[in-house]
């Protein structure tokens, strides 16, 4: 026999019976609504999942922001890394071309006296020369074309030394009156100046007119 035929028997009228089954299912999450209804009641811990969860949301928006921040910082310290290398590069390739150009003016500078001596040298070749010295003094001449053919490949020039005088390329050793100069015109060339890439690498000595 059922505990509702057991009530039954009791005497117990509907509303009883149902109130007395509503209190012996203590577990249970049911209440009457005002029509006498049944009406299950919102499970309280559903709240709490959902609390939870969105903590766990929050919490790990939190982390990836954070490693998102620690990142953006190692890249940024990788990027300013890099660019002081490519500096730091591009100065000692600097440094070491401004090293080997100086150690090349320093060798042309060297060689221009050589330059110096041949062309005085044929330009006071004595008279009379035999067959056989005239081929001697043209062995010298092709040296000294090589040497020409070497300061050239380098980029060295010679200055003109004529016209007004320049005194970022010219070197002053006299200024004297010349009827047929004009004044603060070259008059001679007492030594060939050269240029190396535009630049003055050693000044010609010149006669200037007042």
């Amino acid at each position: 026999m059922t505990n509702e035929e057991l009530n039954n028997e009791e005497g117990l009228a509907p509303e009883e019976m149902m109130a007395d089954a509503l209190a012996t299912a203590e577990d249970e999450t049911f209440h009457l609504n005002g029509d006498g209804v049944v009406v299950e009641e919102a499970d309280s811990t559903a709240e709490v999942v959902i609390e939870s969860a969105e903590e766990t949301i929050a919490r790990l928006e939190g982390e990836l922001a954070a490693a998102q921040a620690q990142a953006n910082e190692a890249i940024d310290r990788m990027q300013r890394t890099a660019a002081e290398f490519q500096n730091t590069r591009k100065r000692q390739e600097r440094l070491l071309q401004e090293s080997l150009e100086r150690a090349t003016q320093r060798l042309l500078t060297a060689l221009l006296p050589v330059q110096d001596d041949f062309s005085l040298a044929f330009q006071n070749l004595p008279g009379g020369l035999s067959q056989e010295d005239t081929a001697w003094v043209d062995g010298f001449k092709r040296i000294r074309d090589k040497l020409g053919t070497i300061l050239n490949d380098e980029g060295v020039t010679e200055i003109e030394a004529t016209g007004p005088f320049d005194p970022n390329r010219h070197e002053a050793v006299t200024n004297e009156p010349n009827d047929e100069v004009e004044s603060g015109h070259i008059i001679a060339t007492l030594r060939t100046g050269y240029l190396l890439k535009e630049r003055v690498l050693r000044p010609a000595l010149v006669r200037v007119a007042q």
